[in-house]
């Protein structure tokens, strides 16, 4: 391959170095946007999931377990706070939690 001499050459090297640059940012931001779509899907489902199975959350020790750590895994964190939205949700807080994981 025969490279080209003098300016020319590195003004080409430089402006292919940035066509790079912007498609890499361009890249980055269609994965990023994706991402965030995804965990917006995965938080509903899973916020729907949560109401479906109330019941069986707050009873079933073993379930709870399984769930928060479902949750922890991608970053929820559903039985934590006894003001934020999960608690709401689950009826269940730090409490209930820390006692259900003393039983299991």
């Amino acid at each position: 391959m025969r490279r080209r001499p003098g300016m020319g050459g590195l003004q080409t090297a430089a402006a292919a170095r940035d066509q790079y640059i912007l498609l890499g940012e361009n890249v980055a931001k269609l994965r990023t946007d994706l991402m965030k779509e995804q965990l917006s899907t995965f938080r509903s489902q899973l916020e729907d999931f949560a109401r479906k199975h109330k019941n069986d959350i707050k009873k079933n020790l073993v379930f709870r377990s399984q769930f928060h750590e479902m949750c922890a895994k991608v970053g929820v964190d559903p039985l934590a706070s006894n003001k934020g939205f999960w608690a709401e949700l689950l009826g269940i807080g730090d409490f209930y939690y820390e006692l259900g994981n003393d039983l299991v």
